[in-house]
């Protein structure tokens, strides 16, 4: 094909469509060997000479044995060597050219098989300028960061704002998505694993059984502030490991303050150490945490043979030691501090509450949370009169019995049967989770497994009226993460997500072959985890997982993916326990504390929770070198 019009810069963009493999295509290294493809080249034809003067580099492109396979869309972008002023006047094929016009530019294909094969080829004279894209990619990137780091406006909006203002720009630089390829950006096994595990979530707080555990855990206290506060921590470490961190912390909130009145904690410290270990913890499974849901669901990761039991094997060693380290951490830094400024922050709380009363209009709705407020004003004023003396160290509380029989009083299982069909239908969700491995049930995902699992318990729960489980859910959380992906992939598709992972290749090919793979890893975990610890990690753990698929299907690089993986997995969830903002757990649990009177502020977690996230990333870099580069588990 002779290209009949001048490129406006030394670059073109060849499109090719057809019955066409595109994530072989752009991953070559994982054809196999008799697959089909054809070979796609550009070139600089000299007419009088009869020969090419030039020619790029061969783009293989790979077809589908199976002719019923939907039609793809490939592209490639090449860079041309020779100057315009010697491209110019191009004409279509058949047409008499001038005589000035030797050298023509040319796309050729040529077919690898003797099959016939018939494909679309279009030429983008002016293509996506990628020094422009990564620019106006790194802007956006930065504008959302603006956004959520400054509390300028709600965070599901801001990502809403930025994902239409990526489509924006790409429309301004020439490409123009449909809708349709929009929606395909969305990673639906995410939303729909999230989705199942919010209405599973939902329906078990109606049983009671959170509250009743955190009686169970006052009760086996004793009063001790810091045996009750490691058994809130192994508590939510266990549950955020199998069901999702954020949710557990919108149900273990609430319970952790009135804990924490009771015994006279500092409320605000007693939440950030319980999200930190959240964070932790849900670094363990798939499920535990949002960012293992988007790597766990990917379809390359699923392909490299990381199944529920393989991930939980490979991560159990580094998490475990994590949590000691991170408690022992804790220990050394609050042993003398956990009850110091209780009851000035339960009077701050008292004097937050009667401000955000004093404003609320006399409208049904708001009459009604200004009743709700003014009792629990009333409730901590009750409270704060008949506080015990101030106490130190880590003594325990002087009414012990009251405050147990209060809260047994308050928190108790409300509905049996549903907790005993709740169980039934965990049961079966982690059993799905765990057989996934098997070959003939490698179709049960983890998507599936979580909403078969919520389907089962709504049968069982036998719910006529959806309209309570449904308003519990956090569609603003389903709504913030569909946009995150519209917005990454535009950032790819503007170029960034390879700037990145071009330079990032460029340093690992600069270290010493034997040592490439200890040095990706190192990399992917640092990036992931100070990227992680100043904007939401949802976005991160996006871009470094196609950073780390691209690092695993680079020829030159030859390295295995799945150290890879969890280095990201250790990098995002620790990263997380950075600042305040770094992960949506965080933020969850200091807007609902904010409900309640208490603000925890930017500084405050960033003293606590920076440095266990710097002490957990070292444990977790010593785990990968000692597992994946000294006893090459992998």
């Amino acid at each position: 094909m002779v290209v009949d019009q001048e490129p406006a810069r030394d670059e073109i963009c060849i499109y090719v469509k057809g019955n066409i493999d595109a994530d072989i295509t752009y991953n070559p290294k994982l054809a196999k060997e008799s697959q089909k493809y054809i070979i796609v080249t550009a070139q600089t034809f000299n007419v009088k000479s009869n020969a090419s003067e030039w020619k790029s580099k061969e783009w293989k492109v790979y077809l589908y044995d199976d002719n019923e396979k939907p039609m793809e869309l490939v592209k490639k972008y090449f860079q041309l060597e020779h100057k315009h002023n010697k491209m110019l006047n191009f004409k279509a094929l058949g047409v008499e050219m001038r005589a000035d016009s030797d050298v023509q530019l040319q796309v050729t294909l040529l077919n690898g098989n003797t099959d016939p094969t018939a494909v679309a080829l279009s030429v983008d004279f002016d293509p996506l300028n990628e020094n422009a894209g990564v620019i106006a990619a790194a802007v956006l990137l930065i504008f959302l960061y603006v956004l959520i780091i400054w509390d300028i406006t709600d965070r599901t909006f801001a990502a809403l704002f930025v994902a239409t203002a990526s489509i924006g720009v790409l429309c301004i630089m020439g490409e123009r998505p449909s809708m349709a390829v929009v929606i395909s950006w969305i990673d639906m096994d995410t939303m729909m694993l999230l989705f199942g595990m919010m209405i599973l979530v939902a329906i078990i707080a109606e049983t009671g059984i959170f509250g009743y555990a955190s009686v169970w855990a006052y009760r086996i206290s004793k009063g001790q502030p810091w045996m009750l506060l490691f058994l809130l921590c192994l508590l939510t470490v266990v549950l955020s490991a199998f069901l999702d961190n954020v949710t557990i912390l919108m149900l273990m909130v609430p319970i952790v303050i009135r804990l924490c009145e009771c015994m006279d904690l500092r409320t605000t410290t007693v939440l950030i150490v319980v999200a930190i270990f959240s964070n932790i913890g849900g670094a363990l499974t798939p499920v535990g945490d949002p960012p293992n849901v988007i790597i766990a669901s990917n379809h390359y990761v699923l392909e490299a043979g990381i199944d529920f039991c393989t991930f939980v094997i490979h991560m159990l060693p580094g998490v475990v030691l994590s949590l000691v380290a991170a408690w022992g951490y804790i220990y050394l830094v609050l042993r003398n501090g956990l009850q110091k400024g209780g009851a000035d922050q339960m009077r701050e709380s008292i004097n937050n509450l009667a401000k955000t009363a004093a404003v609320l209009r006399e409208t049904p709705s708001e009459a009604k949370l200004r009743r709700e407020i003014l009792e629990r004003i009333e409730e901590l004023k009750e409270r704060y009169r008949r506080k015990p003396s101030p106490q130190t160290g880590s003594q325990p509380t002087t009414n012990f019995i009251e405050t147990l029989a209060e809260m047994q009083a308050k928190y108790k299982v409300e509905d049996k049967p549903l907790l005993i069909k709740c169980c039934i239908a965990l049961t079966f969700a982690v059993l799905l989770f765990t057989l996934h491995s098997l070959p003939f049930l490698e179709g049960a995902t983890l998507s599936w497994a979580a909403f078969l699992a919520a389907l089962l318990l709504l049968i069982l729960a036998d719910k006529r009226n959806l309209h309570s489980i449904l308003a519990s859910i956090e569609w603003s959380t389903l709504l913030f993460f569909a946009s995150l992906f519209v917005f990454i992939e535009a950032c790819a598709e503007l170029g960034l997500i390879d700037w990145v992972g071009n330079r990032t290749i460029a340093v690992i090919v600069s270290v010493d072959e034997k040592h490439r793979l200890l040095a990706a890893i190192m990399l992917v975990l640092w990036i992931s985890a100070l990227f992680s610890a100043f904007v939401d990690n949802i976005p991160i753990v996006t871009m470094m997982l196609k950073l780390a698929i691209k690092l695993a299907l680079n020829e030159e690089l030859k390295m295995p993916l799945l150290p890879l993986i969890w280095a990201l997995s250790f990098g995002v969830c620790y990263g997380g326990n950075g600042t305040l903002i770094a992960a949506s757990s965080n933020v969850v649990a200091a807007g609902i504390a904010n409900q309640y009177g208490y603000k925890i502020t930017f500084f405050e977690f960033f003293k606590y929770g920076f440095p266990v996230m710097i002490l957990t990333d070292i444990i977790a870099a010593i785990y990968l070198i000692i597992a994946n580069g000294l006893l090459q588990w992998h």
